[in-house]
């Protein structure tokens, strides 16, 4: 009987595709390898591996596959079956899983090229631009589509490239090249030639009366190894020119080594810091509570050392020879965190997130795959819970309450903290969730038992927590006490700071110059073309930008419409709040941490660096600088605006205000000096406000999770929100009509459909509905049902142009 494989094509595909293989390639074949195939017309793609089976398919003929890349498992059977997880729990196409998860490099595509051959005459029939381009092309050749784009200065040549085929001249293949390859040094060694001291005499002698090369030969023998060229022909007394002639008479040679791209700390790791007396009876808690539950949520106030209690059970479980994870929610975060860590861990630490290049993230990749000693330790974002473990041990979420480790736009919309519990659950590993301020939901488990629950309520060494302040903002603008968008209040308590010699926090959580600008005139605003939203100015380029699809356009300083000079800003953002706080403290360094002065890739290090050299005074950032960075010297917090938070449409609203003014107080005083935080608002009497400046998460809670109660939302009950897109709105409504009939009969609760708050974005209208399952019912059988008539809904033909996206556990 013929064997047949069943694979993982990288594509948006919920199934696998099965393939006829040989006898002899079926008793190779493991799962989690990495299978070049045949899928469509003409590509070629890189599959992974699934299933060996004899079991032919009912409704296709299989093809047979190409190659085989691998001799071993890239992926192993833990991480596939974690694969699937993710696919079947946040109803995702396997294939954009496994996309997401293996590094790009690793999944090899084919690529189309044109193959010359040989003609006498171009033939009568062609085109002017066919016959053009085949003057150009060279006999019996192959080129890419990008040498014949950029030979005929077209964008499409498909049309031209079609016309030479039919002529017989050229014909088309499909090519697949490896995109991985391993960094390489170039070392300059004696050659083998050289192979005592007597020899080595000689051609000393030999080449005394040539004193350029006789000079780079002695350089050469008075270095250190390895003899790295690119930095031995910068010496003074070597000469490339002689060091090529050494190579020529086989006096040196050279010699290429594979090296690391992500170099191993050389130094020795020091030891861990003595816990104190709180951080030890929680340490203690955590594991008692292990001995029964694999997850405990550590709730610890801003400052109380939770990244200490971390690192001792880290170096426990890195002692046993574990892999352990450590996740958090943004990159900005591992900078701090990574120097720390490598203090102590650096000999097994490595990092993963999407600013390190694809190679040097398949390098990383291979070493957690083959459970190097150098990667046991793995700091990442969320895509490091993807990654190929081995042997986990320990799974660290700090932070764990952050909208940031939820994937919201592209496919697959998977939550990587509660992935990671389950990925942990899979390899019987540990879990703390980590946080000043967590999640409702996770304090709810906490509370009914589901997770271990320890308490960190002192800070580090008694140190007190800032002294929170409102501004009220309607009282400062009817005296008169303004200076810009900042109140008086707040420009003394930044006086006091910088006499003191102490650095200041500003936070507003908007980047740019202004949120728009207005004519005076005829009050027109210039909006995005594609999205429902105005557009930001940024000073600095002179621009004005849409931050949902990135648009631009020149700022212009007359109205578009009307012809108005010196159109009106409106809104603050931290450009123009950078302006203002320098006219208004000329000799302060002020820095600045948003989007946009974070792009490249070690930008967010050299800022916070430079912070924490004390080489800036006043740090403006948005939610960046907000949640866990530690700076000694941070005395005053200010925020410039606490109500965009209050009253965003969002049953979570109160939750995220809570946390973020919670989070950026706890930036201050971590070093025990007396510090305070002043919030500016026009609603200094919110109740929010109040729990916010006492602390008082638990009383904060009591009433969160009685309203969730009362309205029916999570933790008690699960929620699907189900995204509609499509570039007609008349279309969209008809066919979100019809959507909710179906759902209304499958499911007791069906909300909407409804627009969000940017209704349009990339010229496509956006409608949501929102599904809510009752904590009893089956989660299975209901993703079963709305898989059902989700496929009923796109066999209706008018249906055909709506994207839909399901959305499990939405943020």
């Amino acid at each position: 009987m013929p064997f047949f494989l069943d694979v993982i094509l990288p594509l948006p595909l919920k199934e696998t595709f099965t393939y006829v293989i040989t006898p002899a390639e079926a008793a190779v074949i493991q799962p989690g390898m990495r299978i070049i195939v045949p899928f469509g017309k003409r590509k070629k793609y890189t599959a992974i591996s699934w299933h060996v089976h004899q079991t032919p398919p009912k409704t296709y003929v299989p093809k047979q596959i190409d190659s085989i890349i691998d001799e071993k498992a890239v992926l192993s059977h833990k991480q596939l079956d974690f694969l699937h997880w993710i696919a079947d729990y946040y109803q995702a196409p396997i294939g954009l899983v496994a996309r997401t998860a293996v590094p790009s490099v690793m999944l090899l595509e084919s690529e189309t090229e044109m193959a010359t051959h040989q003609w006498d005459r171009v033939p009568q029939s062609l085109s002017q631009k066919a016959s053009s381009l085949l003057h150009q092309l060279n006999h019996n050749s192959t080129y890419s589509i990008a040498q014949i784009q950029q030979l005929i200065s077209i964008k499409n040549p498909y049309g031209i490239i079609k016309e030479l085929v039919a002529s017989g001249c050229v014909s088309l293949k499909e090519a697949v090249y490896a995109k991985y390859a391993p960094k390489q040094q170039t070392e300059i060694r004696l050659h083998e030639n050289i192979y005592d001291d007597d020899t080595l005499k000689k051609t000393l002698e030999d080449f005394s009366s040539k004193p350029k090369q006789y000079q780079t030969l002695l350089t050469f023998l008075q270095q250190k190894t390895p003899v790295i060229k690119a930095d031995f022909v910068k010496l003074e007394s070597v000469s490339s020119s002689s060091l090529n002639t050494l190579i020529k008479h086989h006096v040196l040679t050279k010699h290429q080594r594979i090296i690391d791209r992500l170099p191993p700390k050389l130094s020795a790791d020091e030891s861990l810091t003595a816990l104190s007396s709180h951080q030890l009876q929680a340490t203690s808690a955590i594991k008692q509570y292990w001995k029964e539950k694999n997850v405990v949520l550590l709730h610890g106030v801003t400052g109380s050392g939770k990244t200490e209690v971390y690192m001792h059970l880290i170096s426990q479980q890195l002692a046993k020879g574990k892999q352990v994870l450590f996740l958090v929610p943004e990159i900005g975060l591992t900078t701090q965190l990574m120097q720390r860590l490598y203090t102590y861990f650096g000999k097994q630490l490595v990092v993963y997130h999407s600013k390190y290049s694809p190679q040097e993230r398949a390098e990383t990749w291979d070493k957690i795959l083959t459970n190097k000693t150098t990667a046991r330790l793995v700091l990442g974002a969320r895509s490091a819970v993807l990654l190929p473990y081995q042997e986990l041990g320990l799974v660290v979420v700090d932070e764990s309450h952050e909208m940031s480790y939820k994937q919201f736009e592209a496919t697959p919309r998977y939550h990587a903290r509660d992935a990671a519990m389950v990925l942990a659950h899979k390899h019987h590993a540990k879990v703390i969730l980590g946080s000043a301020t967590p999640s409702i939901e996770s304090y709810a488990h906490a509370q009914s038992g589901k997770y271990g629950l320890v308490s960190l309520t002192q800070r580090y060494q008694d140190a007190q927590l800032p002294e929170i302040t409102y501004v009220d903002l309607a009282e400062a603008h009817r005296k008169k006490q303004m200076s810009g968008h900042l109140a008086q209040p707040l420009v003394q308590a930044i006086q006091e700071t910088l006499r003191a010699s102490k650095q200041v926090l500003l936070f507003q959580n908007r980047r740019g110059y202004a949120s728009f600008i207005e004519c005076r005139q005829c009050a027109h605003v210039p909006q995005c073309p594609s999205c429902d939203v105005s557009l930001t100015y940024h000073q600095v380029t002179k621009e004005l930008r849409c931050h949902y699809c990135g648009y631009m356009d020149q700022y212009t300083a007359a109205c578009v419409a009307c012809g108005t000079l010196a159109p009106q800003t409106q809104g603050l953002g931290t450009q123009q709040l950078e302006e203002e706080v320098q006219a208004l403290f000329p000799s302060a360094r002020i820095g600045r941490m948003d989007l946009d002065t974070t792009r490249k890739k070690n930008a967010h290090q050299k800022l916070i660096n430079a912070f924490a050299r004390q080489e800036i005074d006043i740090l403006i950032g948005t939610q960046m600088i907000t949640k866990g960075l530690d700076f000694k010297q941070v005395t005053l917090v200010g925020v410039i605006s606490a109500d965009n938070f209050l009253h965003f449409p969002d049953f979570r609203a109160h939750e995220r205000a809570f946390q973020v003014l919670t989070q950026v107080a706890g930036r201050a005083g971590r070093l025990g000096d007396k510090s305070k935080v002043l919030i500016q608002t026009f609603q200094p009497q919110h109740p929010v406000l109040g729990l916010v400046r006492n602390y008082d998460f638990p009383a904060f809670f009591d009433i969160q999770i009685e309203q969730r109660k009362q309205f029916g939302y999570p933790p008690f009950v699960r929620m699907m929100r189900i995204e509609l897109k499509h570039k007609n709105m008349s279309s969209l409504i008809t066919a979100s009509d019809w959507l909710k009939k179906g759902l209304v009969e499958r499911f007791p609760n069906v909300l909407g459909p409804v627009a969000p708050v940017v209704g349009r974005v990339r010229n496509f209208y956006i409608l949501h509905i929102l599904i809510k399952l009752p904590l009893n019912a089956s989660q299975s059988a209901a993703k079963n049902r709305l898989e059902s008539l989700l496929k009923s809904f796109a066999m209706v033909g008018s249906f055909s142009q709506v994207k839909v996206a399901v959305d499990v556990d939405p943020q």
